[in-house]
């Protein structure tokens, strides 16, 4: 699967998402590396059951052993958040170094904030919505790994019309 099927297909599907991660900040203007593609969804049923189905079309599986519905059981997700910690809920093509989708089930900022300040970018032919660069530096500030320090610095520069990439 490459990124512009999954994004093409999410579209003509008619998905309510925002792109956020790695690939946000790319779109964004910074070049760095990203092995995965971080998504904030509606969590509304009717939006769960069309972004389950394109992700059976690419034959995407659950990271843990659960059938891929389980995203759509609100009281699992709370208790998995609550238990375990489960920030994401993680999909893998099934073959080896193959793409991973994740779903951001407690995103840091809600899906409806997200998609009202989302900048609507053309990704491969298709609109696709991705986070503000506010919202990611929010984003990137609670996460504070090393890599998420990176991608402040420079979404800041971007802010500030320089060149994130020197």
């Amino acid at each position: 699967m490459k990124i512009a099927e999954l994004l093409q297909s999410l579209a003509d599907g008619q998905v309510q998402y925002v792109l956020v991660g790695g690939l946000a900040v790319q779109l964004h203007g910074f070049l760095r590396a990203t092995f995965d593609i971080d998504l904030v969804l509606a969590m509304n049923d009717a939006n769960l059951v069309r972004f389950i189905t394109v992700a059976n079309t690419y034959g995407l599986q659950p990271g843990i052993p659960v059938p891929i519905e389980s995203l759509r059981n609100a009281a699992q997700i709370d208790q998995w958040h609550r238990e375990k910690g489960m920030l994401a809920f993680s999909l893998r093509e099934p073959q080896m170094g193959g793409s991973v989708i994740d779903v951001l089930v407690r995103p840091d900022v809600a899906f409806e904030r997200l998609m009202a300040s989302a900048v609507k970018g053309n990704l491969f032919g298709r609109q696709v919505f991705i986070a503000s660069i506010d919202d990611l530096l929010e984003m990137k500030r609670i996460a504070n790994r090393p890599k998420d320090r990176l991608d402040i610095e420079a979404l800041e520069k971007i802010k500030r019309g320089e060149d994130p990439n020197v």
